[in-house]
């Protein structure tokens, strides 16, 4: 770790030293130029005389007969407007960045207030819930995503400072939440469904290592941990809708990202000459293989992204435009490590190389008429994991592990929104598409106290469709809404799923203002979620499709949420919430009877075993939360989650008992400190502090994992499920900080900063590795008093406990 503490400061150092030079030598500019335009929420007409304010500044515009508004002498730097005008609703909106060298376009909508202000006050924070998710709905903005602590703006580290999400002490991006699984969440770009939102992803169970999606080119994003909208289905445990800006209209813009393990540009320019046509893009590549080397690790990662945006306004109701999302993933062996340890020999034992690519190509069009608007959205996507490993990890030698898999999706979806039918405001859609699977695996099994190749090659295609609806009122001056919505999901993969009755969804939501900034809310709802593709897609030696022929399911949750809010101004929100979450039709797997995403953190597929849709679970728990947005130039976020995620433990012939057992997100206790505080010349230093409870494990099965073909065919230990997560691991906690510097200058921007997580190095053990003994040579040294088993020994595990400092400089210009 020293190591890559000497070489990030060796880089930045020298370039740091310059820009300090440079800017103590010119006069920097401390202030910047806001515009934009405000509109009625509901027929985007434009507003004119309401004035538009800097929060905590005596700045101000007013907006004209068009709606537009111009603010100048704006301080440089992340800030906020705030309008305040009768017959309307007070708006706060999300925070922007300010620059001396470009113009912030912030647009604002207001809601007409249906009685008197002087009757009732209801301020629009960003903080504020929603008729359509009144619970469990968190809006990131972009100030939050760049400068939280241990995130590197990275969107799955920065939820997991959210109420209910599990942070690892293994660093990776696995968003766990409310004791449910990494593959229970979808992602959303513009409205398009992304397949993975991480390099390196584990196929069947999302995860990976790092997010594919830029940040820098987000405008903001909305994180449900309940209450999904109706249009975005086939999630259980989250949704995350992103929502890219528009390129600049007026002028070409980029930034280079120079950070200690990756690089990046970014741009956003016109196309057209009058500016209503614009290009948002970027490309990121890691150099993390030559850390990683330098450091003596076992595997040395590079991987590559790209994102884009088209956008033109075709009218004033009209646009159009096209997104674009990939990664290029590569992960090797460092199989020139000298004189590796255990841990080192161990991951290098069973662990394959791997490539992995993904993409999106999405386009929409927009059509806003005075009662609402339409939307229309098509999209492709594609994920191609291929999986290698040869004998001795000796490339002359034969292939152990050959896998080739590809799946895609074709969508498309229509979505129409009234915002008043007779009082109501509706929201239906319909849409539809295909999926295709093809898998080619060749990989040792130990079935039967014998060690063969399972062979499969798979190919499978199937429709889908999807219908929607919602009808939502808001009474007494919005002091009291409701929202009925139904969704139905099916496919042409099986009889089980192609009715689409058999995949209702409905919800009712509730939210009551019950007193001035007091508001009751709950949601009562039922999603379905479609099983992995390596489930669906999973071939028997004969060339059946098993697990249709298993009858395959969706799979179902039931979630009941309620909770009480106190909002006491547009920047703070305190917060209690309670959830029972119920599992129904869980894939259990009938080579151990247990859910397929139980998987533990080594496996690099889920779900390509033969199951069974008979599983039972639940999860329960109750989050407490505060977070103010501008606590004395301060934002603070403070949240608390007790839960238990329990699996339902099926009998010998899979029928369910009434013994649970604990799934392994059952960590029992969820604690997040954070706060990140503005100093004066540009200068942010932020801390975050978090605790998790210790995880279950599974105690290994000795005799089964010491026998040589059981350990020759998976290079690891295998489980003892009858003790299946009887014990637990110890709590972990880390400290994060972070410090930004800014300089401004006419017309660039330099930005520094430092990141370092686990500040204190806290040693978070992990269960203990168990595997052979090996002899002089490197070879398994048999058992003499057991004939056909190795010589086992234990070996710690540590899965956390390592200072990790990062560095990096953006230059915009």
């Amino acid at each position: 770790m020293k190591k890559l503490c000497l070489y990030g400061l060796l880089w930045l150092f020298p370039i740091v030293l310059c820009a300090t030079t440079y800017a103590q030598t010119k006069p920097m500019p401390k202030t910047g130029t806001v515009k934009g335009r405000v509109t009625g929420s509901g027929d985007d007409r434009p507003i004119a005389g309401i004035t538009v304010r800097l929060a905590g500044d005596t700045l101000a515009g007013t907006s004209n007969g068009n709606g537009l508004f111009l603010i100048r002498r704006v301080p440089v730097g992340y800030n906020t407007l705030y309008v305040a005008a009768e017959g309307f609703h007070a708006v706060t909106t999300e925070s922007f960045l300010v620059t001396a060298s470009d113009t912030a376009v912030v647009n604002i909508a207001l809601d007409t207030m249906q009685v008197a202000l002087s009757e009732v006050v209801v301020a629009v924070s960003p903080l504020a819930a929603t008729t359509e998710s009144p619970v469990s709905m968190r809006r990131i903005g972009t100030e939050e995503i760049d400068m939280t602590p241990g995130a590197n703006r990275d969107i799955s580290k920065v939820v997991q400072s959210a109420p209910g999400v599990i942070a690892t002490a293994i660093q990776r991006n696995d968003v766990l939440v409310r004791g449910g699984g990494a593959n229970e969440n979808k992602y959303y770009l513009d409205g398009i469904e992304i397949p993975v939102l991480n390099h390196f992803a584990v196929q069947g169970g999302s995860g990976g290592n790092a997010s594919l999606v830029n940040t820098d080119l987000l405008r903001s994003v909305n994180f449900y941990t309940g209450a999904f909208p109706a249009a975005f289905g086939n999630g259980l445990s989250s949704v995350m809708d992103m929502r890219m800006r528009d390129g600049n209209p007026t002028r070409f813009k980029g930034k280079l990202i120079l950070g200690a393990s990756d690089f990046g540009i970014n741009f956003d320019t016109p196309v057209s000459r009058n500016g209503k046509t614009t290009l948002l893009a970027s490309y990121r590549r890691s150099y993390l293989q030559m850390l990683f080397s330098v450091l003596g690790l076992p595997f040395l990662p590079t991987y590559n992204d790209y994102q884009f945006k088209l956008a033109s306004k075709l009218g004033a109701s009209d646009e159009f435009y096209l997104i674009g999302l990939g990664s290029f993933d590569y992960n090797r062996l460092n199989t020139g490590l000298k004189d590796p340890d255990d841990d080192q020999k161990y991951i290098l034992g069973y662990l394959p190389e791997n490539r992995q690519s993904s993409y999106v190509f999405g386009a929409g069009y927009v059509h806003r008429f005075r009662a609402g608007q339409l939307r229309v959205v098509v999209s492709r996507n594609a994920f191609t994991n291929k999986l290698y490993k040869h004998e001795r990890n000796d490339k002359s030698l034969p292939r152990t592990i050959d896998y080739n898999t590809e799946q895609s999706d074709n969508r498309v979806r229509a979505e129409i929104e009234l915002r008043s039918v007779g009082g109501f405001r509706f929201t239906g859609g319909v849409g539809g598409g295909s999926g295709h699977y093809d898998n080619t695996t060749r990989r040792p099994a130990y079935t039967g106290g014998q060690l063969r190749t399972e062979r499969f090659d798979s190919r499978l295609s199937f429709g889908r469709y999807e219908l929607f609806a919602t009808l939502s009122r808001e009474f007494f001056g919005k002091r009291f809404s409701v929202l009925l919505g139904l969704r139905a999901d099916g496919t042409t993969y099986s009889s089980e799923m192609h009715n689409p009755l058999r995949q209702l969804s409905p919800r009712l939501n509730l939210s009551y203002n019950f007193r001035p900034q007091w508001t009751f809310s709950a949601s009562v709802a039922r999603y379905y979620q479609e099983p992995p593709y390596t489930s669906m897609g999973y071939r028997d030696s004969t060339g059946v499709l098993i697990n249709k022929a298993n009858g395959l399911r969706y799979i179902a949750s039931d979630h009941f949420i309620a909770g009480i809010a106190f909002t006491p101004d547009a920047h703070s929100r305190i917060s209690v919430e309670g959830f029972y979450k119920r599992y129904s039709d869980y894939p259990v797997s009938l080579i151990d009877s247990l859910p397929v995403s139980t998987g533990d953190f080594a496996d690099y597929t889920i779900g390509d075993v033969p199951v069974r849709s008979v599983g039972k679970g639940r999860a329960y728990g109750v989050e407490l939360s505060y977070r103010n947005t501008n606590l004395a130039n301060t934002v603070v976020n403070v949240s608390y989650t007790f839960l238990h995620s329990q699996f339902n433990r099926p009998g010998a012939d899979l029928r369910p008992t009434d013994e649970y057992v604990s799934s392994d997100w059952d960590v029992r206790h969820i604690l997040n400190v954070s706060a990140i505080h503005k100093f004066g010349r540009n200068w942010t230093l932020g801390a975050k502090w978090y605790l998790t409870g210790g995880s279950p494990f599974t105690p290994y099965d000795f005799g089964l994992s010491s026998q040589t073909g059981a350990w020759d065919a998976r290079q690891r230990p295998y489980y003892d499920y009858a003790l299946y997560n009887s014990r637990r691991l110890q709590a972990f906690h880390q400290l994060d900080v972070r410090a930004d510097k800014v300089w401004y200058f006419a017309k660039w921007r330099l930005g520094f900063y430092v990141d370092i997580q686990n500040l204190y190095n806290f040693k978070a053990a992990g269960q203990d590795i168990l595997m052979p003994e090996t002899d002089a040579s490197g070879q398994y040294v048999p058992d003499p008093q057991r004939p056909g088993h190795y010589k086992m020994k234990t070996v710690a595990h540590d899965i956390g406990g390592t200072v990790l400092p990062t560095l990096g400089i953006t230059v915009e210009f």
